[in-house]
Parts: C-alpha cells; sequence; structure tokens
C-alpha cells in the first residue's frame, strides 16, 4: 500500500486490525505491500534465476519467496507446485530475520524444523539456503532460497555469495517492476494502477463498505481542460508543459499538507481522505489555485474540476476511476468546482459507452441503420425544393436511440467519419433510386468538422457520383458553423474541391454556433439554413422578430438561398415568406419519413 495512504486515518486502521504485527514488521510489511508483487503474474527474469539457481547448486527446488503477514507466496519457483504455504511453516520467515544466507543442512537435526510438515512430508525438506530479498533501505521482503531432499554438509562461502548476488538481481528486478509498474515516470507519484492496488488492500479492511473503505470518499483534481493542455503543447512546447505540471502538482501538494496523492492521468491527481474531512480540502485546493501557476515566469490563471467519490458508492475497485473523471467532466461542463458522483452519472457514462462500441457492428449490419428524409419547400408555391436525409438506428437491446444521443458521441471520436461515409453512399444511393423512378429529388446530407480533416469526404462524393451517375447538383452537403472554428482555411479548401465536383453547400443552424462574420462572407456556400431556436419562438418572441428578418436579409446580401427550419405552424411559414425568406423546414410542413412515404408526400404535391 502507498506507505504515505497509512497516514490518514491510523485510528481508523487501528480499530479494525487485531494482534496487530510489532511496529517493525508493520513496516517490512508496508514496504512489501507498496511493491504490489504479490498474486501478481509470472516474471520471466525472475524464472530464469530460480531455473539457474536448480542448475548452480544441483537443487530441486528454487523460490522466489515473499513473506507476508500471514503466508509466504513464490514469484517465481521451479521444482514446487505450490504457490505458497502458511507463514508458520515457512523457512523464509526464520531467513528474513538476518542479514546473512541463512543455511539449515538437515532439516529433519533442526530443532526448528524438525516436525515441519514441509519436512515431515511433501516435498520433503532437508537441506535449505536462502539469501534474503532486501531494499535499499535494509527492508528485507522474503529470500531466494534453494531447496533439496538430500541433506549437505556443506554450503561453501563461494556458493553463499553467488546465492546473495542472484538474490541481488531478483531484488533489482522487483525495483524495476515496482517502478515500471506503479510509478508515475514524470512525478514519481503513485500512479493509477498503484491506486487499483491500494483500493484492493483498503477493500480487505471490511464488506461492503463497512471498515475503513466505507469511511473514506475518494477526491480527484484536474488541474486543467484538455484544450488549454493542447494549446500549451503547440506554444510552448512538452519539455516546458512537463516543467508546467511539476510546478502545479507541488502547488497541489502544498496546499493538501501530508496526504497520498496519485497521477491517474496527464493533468488529474487523486487522493484519498475521510468522509469528515474531505471537504476543507477541496477548499484549500481552490484556493491555493485561486491565483497563478508559474512556471519559467510564465503565469498560468487554471480553471481546475474536481470530481467527488465515497469509495461505499463503488463495487468494484475498477469502478472508481471511471467514475472519479466522469464527476471531475460533469463539474468542468457545469462550470462549476466540484461534482459528487452519482449512479445516474455512472449508468448514462456505461450507455453510452455501449451506444459507441456498438455504432461499427450497426454500420456493418443489414437492418440496423436506415434513413428517413424530410423535405424542405419553397414558400412561395409550396412544391418540395429537396429532402434532408436523416439517419435513425434501431440497437438491438436498446432499441430506437435517437440522433441526438449517438450522433455526439460518435463525433467525439473517429467513428463518425464512417458514419458520414455510410449516410453519403445510402442518400446518393437514395436519390438515384428517385431519379431512376423519374422524379429528382435534392437530397441534403450532414457532415461534422471532424469529417474536413481528410480527404474521405471528397473522395466518397466523387466515386458514388460517378457510380450511381446522377447529376451532382441533386446532393447537397450541411456543415454546421462550429466547422468554421476549426480550421477555416482547411475547410473552405474542403468546400471548392466539393463545389468543383457540382454539388451544393448549405451552412446549417446559423446563428446558434460560432457566427464569425469574417469567415461567412468567404465561405461559397448556396444555402444558409437559420436554426430553429430563432424561428420556432418567432411568432411570441419580440428578440427574435428583430432578428430574423436581419439573418434573411444578411444572408441574402452575402448571396445565400435561405432556409428557415423548425417551421411548425403555418402562420410561420406565411411570416418568413412575406420577411422573403426563400425556403422553410419543420414539423409544420413535414416531418422525416420512410422514402416510399416521401415519394407519396412529393407525389401529392405536385
Amino acid at each position: 500500500m502507498h506507505a504515505d495512504l497509512l497516514r490518514l486515518s491510523p485510528a481508523l486502521t487501528a480499530t479494525l486490525q487485531q494482534d496487530a504485527p510489532t511496529p517493525h514488521e508493520q513496516q517490512r510489511l508496508a514496504v512489501l505491500d507498496s511493491y504490489c508483487v504479490l498474486d501478481t503474474q509470472p516474471d520471466v527474469l525472475c524464472d530464469l534465476v530460480t531455473e539457474l539457481a536448480c542448475s548452480l547448486f544441483g537443487t530441486e527446488i528454487a523460490l522466489v519467496s515473499l513473506v507476508a503477514e500471514q503466508r509466504q507466496w513464490f514469484k517465481s519457483r521451479r521444482g514446487l507446485e505450490a504457490p505458497g504455504t502458511p507463514r508458520s511453516q515457512s523457512f523464509c520467515s526464520h531467513a528474513i530475520g538476518q542479514d546473512e544466507v541463512m543455511v539449515v543442512p538437515d532439516a529433519c537435526q533442526d530443532a526448528r524444523f524438525a516436525d515441519n510438515p514441509l519436512v515431515t512430508g511433501a516435498p520433503g525438506i532437508r537441506f535449505y539456503a536462502g539469501a534474503p530479498l532486501q531494499t535499499a533501505d535494509g527492508v528485507r521482503l522474503g529470500t531466494l532460497c534453494v531447496i533439496s531432499t538430500s541433506p549437505r554438509t556443506e554450503f561453501t562461502r563461494a556458493e553463499r555469495l553467488t546465492l546473495r548476488q542472484l538474490a541481488a538481481v531478483v531484488m533489482a528486478r522487483l525495483d524495476t517492476l515496482r517502478s515500471a509498474s506503479y510509478m508515475d515516470s514524470l512525478t514519481a507519484l503513485p500512479n493509477r494502477s498503484r491506486l487499483d492496488a491500494d483500493l484492493q488492500e483498503l477493500a480487505a479492511f471490511g464488506p461492503e463498505g463497512g471498515g475503513l473503505s466505507g469511511k473514506l470518499t475518494a477526491v480527484v483534481v484536474d488541474i486543467c481542460d484538455r484544450i488549454y493542455l493542447r494549446d500549451m503543447i503547440k506554444a510552448l512546447g512538452w519539455d516546458y508543459v512537463e516543467g508546467f505540471l511539476i510546478q502545479a502538482m507541488d502547488q497541489l501538494r502544498q496546499a493538501l499538507g501530508e496526504v497520498a496523492l496519485y497521477r491517474i492521468g496527464t493533468t488529474t491527481f487523486a487522493y484519498l481522505e475521510r468522509r469528515d474531512r474531505w471537504q476543507p480540502q477541496v477548499e484549500r485546493v481552490e484556493r491555493a489555485f485561486a491565483g497563478t501557476v508559474e512556471h519559467q515566469g510564465i503565469p498560468h490563471r487554471l480553471q481546475i474540476s474536481v470530481g467527488i467519490v465515497p469509495l461505499a458508492q463503488c463495487g468494484e475497485v475498477g469502478e472508481l476511476v471511471p467514475s472519479l473523471l466522469t464527476a471531475a467532466d460533469m463539474a468542468r461542463e457545469s462550470g462549476v468546482l466540484h461534482c459528487s458522483y452519482e449512479q445516474p452519472l455512472g449508468r448514462q457514462q456505461k450507455h453510452s459507452f455501449e451506444l459507441l462500441s456498438a455504432i461499427p457492428g450497426a454500420l456493418l449490419s443489414a437492418d440496423q441503420l436506415w434513413l428517413e428524409f424530410q423535405p424542405k419547400i419553397a414558400l412561395s408555391s409550396g412544391q418540395c425544393a429537396g429532402v434532408e436525409a436523416l439517419l435513425r438506428w434501431r440497437h438491438p437491446v436498446h432499441g430506437v436511440v435517437s440522433p441526438a444521443l449517438f450522433i455526439p458521441l460518435a463525433e467525439k471520436t473517429a467513428l463518425i467519419r464512417q458514419v458520414t461515409l455510410w449516410v453519403l453512399q445510402h442518400g446518393i444511393e437514395q436519390a438515384a433510386a428517385w431519379a431512376r423512378q423519374g422524379r429528382a429529388i435534392p437530397v441534403a446530407i450532414n457532415v461534422s468538422a471532424r469529417d474536413f480533416d481528410n480527404d474521405d469526404l471528397v473522395q466518397t462524393l466523387a466515386v458514388q457520383l460517378r457510380r450511381h451517375r446522377i447529376p451532382a447538383g441533386l446532393i447537397e452537403i450541411e456543415f454546421t458553423e462550429s466547422a468554421m472554428s476549426k480550421n477555416p482555411e482547411k475547410l473552405y479548401g474542403r468546400i471548392q474541391e466539393i463545389k468543383r465536383l457540382g454539388v451544393k453547400v448549405a451552412i446549417d443552424d446559423f446563428g446558434a454556433g460560432f457566427s464569425n462574420l469574417s469567415y461567412l462572407k468567404n465561405i461559397p456556400a448556396d444555402y444558409l439554413k437559420i436554426d430553429q431556436s430563432f424561428i420556432r419562438s418567432m411568432e411570441s418572441n419580440y428578440s427574435d422578430q428583430q432578428i430574423v428578418p436581419s439573418m434573411i436579409h444578411l444572408g441574402q446580401k452575402l448571396g445565400f438561398a435561405v432556409v428557415a427550419e423548425g417551421v411548425e405552424t403555418e402562420k410561420c411559414r406565411r411570416i418568413l415568406h412575406h420577411l422573403g425568406c426563400e425556403y422553410g423546414q419543420g414539423y409544420g410542413i413535414a416531418r422525416p419519413m420512410t422514402a416510399a412515404d416521401t415519394w407519396d408526400w412529393i407525389a401529392a404535391r405536385d
């Protein structure tokens, strides 16, 4: 267990431990726990050492033995099936009491071991030699021992030296494993794996949170958001950022005092505290970061976020870190300092992960995804001017999933590109099918900002247009204003490529996003779609009544045909027509519908 963790509540641990070992033995056991080596997987180097020991000393058995409170456990073993023995039967528990190699020439003649079950029964130990596994601080964790079923008259000084040298190799290996597996290389703090291991130890203090773990709360501090860190890396380099992170860690440690701090992510640090003490500590952390973190003369004003999770709420150790990170993210998104984890957050996170992981299978399935189409009309004539393709998903377990849920999830990953390509392929295929039936129906397809990052979008458009042999003008690509804020130069280039194919382009959700007119005036789009939030309340909201005419006028002055989204009443439709808006779309005109129903709806209006 992380040694500093023992400081957080000695009174609690004392009440949960009876017949505690001596202080010296407690220290030894704490150091052994800090290695997190008990009950771990075999290690190839330790196995090579025990194999070599058997060969060098001519014994049937060689062990890397670690002596715990009630047992000895073998990190490596040759010639013995059992993974460990009770400590009461352990030769090694005697060997760790001395600095030198302990040699037992004949166990049957040694009063300490003559009646030992390992001597009187299997494996029938007669000869034993054990060299202590000793840390740099002189703490003996166990031994490297060799065992034979035959007694020996001597174990030479050279042999003892060799055994000690092999034990030093094993100890060096254990030190390396601890550093590599349980220590953060930048800060030298215990890492996420170390926290998980410590939580496993705490769970042993009491069932179902009734013991020490039930009296503790886990806290995570995220010192800055990902965008700020990314921008810092771009501007100042990773070497600078590493120094900044160490400076921020020092500031955090000063605020917390003596606490077992862990680094569990690039910018996230966690610790455990009593339930009645975490709140004043968080307030100290807030005060510590109310000013700036200064590194190499550059001040950084950080917006920290804190996640709070009572250990008793986590049924399994593996749930804690995801729950902490979820709570910290919720705090940051909500603009508050800290957020306590609640079960609905965890269920929502699990549900989101299930959906995200199911998207690749849905893309390959023949019956999970389909398109519906929502018409847009010319407000002057009422005739259909095209349709917008809208993706739908019926999950085999969760049923119909709202695109408002799974599309934002996909947009956070590279999966959105695959989703967009699926919609492109099937949207163009449907437009071609309608064209073959004698009706040219323009189809608009939504794309995300990430779709402009590579050539897939333009290449797929070109391939599908050639494959289906339809006029490129029947296809329209819609993107939101947010895409303009990511990389406007790249966006301009991609749109020019799309326009060269003959495909139409629309700026979607205008007014609800970035709204930078200097970008907007240079976008070679065909349509400007006013966001529905302005249209739906236009009949009763004075501000919208003033804003919408200005948006229509602005769009037309910039050369766009204007589409109003969210038209839900006939009165709204008449007002928009009176204001000079060319096109409308919304539930008051038509809801999204299947391809067959779309055909019938358009035919009925002709």
